[in-house]
């Protein structure tokens, strides 16, 4: 493909932090530039050590980190435009760019008993999502779809987009947004599967730099259970997001 690049990602026996059985790993040449690769050539998964307690401590640290950040452009601090921007910055990593960090899953969803016995397919799409990248820190936007195959619980649907928020308000990969989605959904509801497909994503880093793609964007497929071993049913999920909304 030309501009539109192809990623696909796919497990089974995962621990829930995104490690798998990964079949296809197409880098970007950005990505390709900064992964970490160990001697029989696969993608070192390194512990995610990154926290977000608010306090005073950790804004001031964060809000220091960005003054030093603009003064190193010495940067005229008598201008009213920067002088409360350290502080303007730090709040926004703490309270929107950077918050999935404070918060876990488990902490805020609840699942129903499936009394129904309910076997269908349910699945959410066209959820806009924002992310930092990790290599960067440049912004990652686009849109998710989340589908799952229900066995003995039932999630709210808001809820598969309050998870994926979680995980993408962090410094991330797309990659690992879908997989650590995944997971979580997973490890929580205990379904017959779950794939998550994140598309039409844009990421800053290549569109503003280096190559320069303007018009580039990203699609990964992430899968667990049984779209795991049904392609015919993954093909089904991709289908359906063709659909249009009524009136768009």
């Amino acid at each position: 493909m030309k501009n539109n690049e192809f990623r696909s990602v796919n497990g089974n026996n995962t621990n829930g932090n995104g490690n798998g059985n990964y079949r296809i790993r197409v880098l970007s040449a950005d990505e390709a530039e900064n992964a970490s690769i160990d001697d029989f050539g696969h993608a070192v998964d390194y512990e995610q050590t990154e926290i977000l307690t608010g306090s005073p401590e950790q804004h001031e640290a964060v809000e220091e980190a960005i003054f030093n950040l603009l003064d190193a452009f010495n940067v005229n601090w008598d201008d009213p435009n920067y002088t409360e921007t350290p502080q303007r910055v730090a709040k926004a990593y703490l309270d929107y760019w950077a918050s999935g960090y404070g918060r876990k899953p488990e902490d805020e969803i609840t699942v129903f008993p499936n009394s129904s016995n309910s076997k269908d397919l349910v699945m959410v799409k066209d959820m806009k999502f924002y992310s930092l990248c990790s290599h960067h820190l440049a912004p990652i936007e686009g849109y998710a779809a989340i589908a799952y195959i229900p066995d003995k619980q039932l999630l709210g649907l808001s809820k598969l987009g309050r998870i994926l928020e979680i995980y993408a308000r962090r410094f991330q990969l797309q990659e690992r947004i879908g997989q650590q989605t995944a997971d979580a959904l997973m490890n929580l509801l205990y379904p017959k599967g779950v794939m998550v497909i994140l598309y039409n994503v844009t990421h800053g880093c290549m569109s503003s730099r280096g190559v320069k793609l303007h018009e580039s964007n990203t699609t990964t497929y992430t899968y667990r259970g049984i779209f795991d071993e049904d392609p015919a049913l993954r093909s089904e999920v991709v289908s359906l997001l063709s659909l249009r909304n009524p009136g768009s």
